[in-house]
């Protein structure tokens, strides 16, 4: 027998101050609400009510019972709201990963938007290149996650945001060059880029090898972490390099970098998210929804 039914019943003998008035209450017969209630004295080894001619009254042991078994129903009716509110996806938490661009530059202002449509989910967002999130995820770190390299078919990505990588360099290295320099002039210079295993980095190498550049052939100076690194690495002037359009969008804006056009070579790549399904609680595949969606607007 369940003693969370026994305990319903003692409530309502408590509040009612009468098995009668419990009874009709449950829609019980007397019998029965006797019968929970001794099973409760048999448990506790005390009387939990004083039996008189005008009805029942709490004992000191059946006072404590009736105030923490209100205590254990309203953690009970807020749990219950919790998971309502999970299943509806209206709160709960998310812990996704994301390679430093969609990380630094595309998915906060979306995260921000996501947050004040549903206030109540908590998100968590981890960073790293784009081999190392995609090695968190096939570990199951989290549910889902954005990429900027295609990670496989066998975890059907969903593309996401188109990405260019641009050849930018310090005004002063501007004035080193002619109005319209090659390739060759470009690649001739000191060039800073981040690491090997960064999903950038090995965009921008295999665009040169298809140009017949080996990276022996470049002038490798600086390797760095991130793109904030690289960036302010560029603007120091340690030399030009690849970087991300979404990264250097205001610095290209003030002139604080410039941009060198680099004939016949584009530099691509596309983003991707992956999940694992299903996705829950109900708020994750929101977010996945929400992700996309968002990708598709700005297209």
């Amino acid at each position: 027998m369940s003693h969370w039914q026994s305990l319903s019943v003692f409530i309502s003998v408590a509040e009612e101050g009468s098995f009668s008035g419990a009874a009709k209450r449950l829609e019980l017969t007397q019998p029965t609400i006797s019968f929970h209630i001794d099973s409760l004295e048999r448990k506790f080894g005390c009387p939990l009510f004083q039996r008189t001619a005008k009805g029942a009254t709490l004992t000191v042991y059946g006072e404590t019972l009736y105030q923490n078994t209100r205590i254990i129903n309203s953690l009970l009716d807020e749990t219950e709201k919790q998971i309502k509110a999970m299943l509806e996806g209206a709160a709960g938490k998310i812990t996704f990963g994301a390679s430093t661009i969609p990380a630094e530059y595309i998915l906060p202002p979306i995260m921000a938007d996501f947050l004040r449509t549903y206030p109540d989910v908590r998100l968590t967002l981890r960073t790293g290149d784009s081999q190392s999130i995609l090695a968190a995820f096939k570990a199951g770190d989290f549910p889902l996650a954005v990429i900027g390299a295609h990670p496989g078919e066998e975890y059907a990505p969903t593309p996401l945001w188109q990405d260019e990588l641009v050849l930018v360099a310090h005004p002063g290295f501007a004035a080193r060059l002619s109005a319209k320099p090659t390739l060759d002039e470009l690649l001739a210079l000191p060039l800073v880029t981040r690491s090997l295993t960064s999903g950038s980095t090995r965009t921008v190498m295999s665009a040169l090898s298809g140009h017949g550049i080996k990276s022996d052939d470049l002038r490798l100076v600086l390797q760095v972490g991130g793109n904030e690194a690289l960036k302010v690495a560029i603007m120091s002037q340690a030399g030009i390099g690849f970087i991300s359009k979404w990264a250097v969008k205001p610095e290209l804006a003030s002139g604080q970098l410039v941009r060198f056009e680099t004939p016949g070579l584009s530099v691509t790549r596309q983003f991707y998210a992956i999940s694992r399904q299903p996705l829950i609680p109900t708020c994750v595949k929101m977010f996945w929804d929400y992700i996309v969606d968002s990708a598709a607007k700005q297209d």
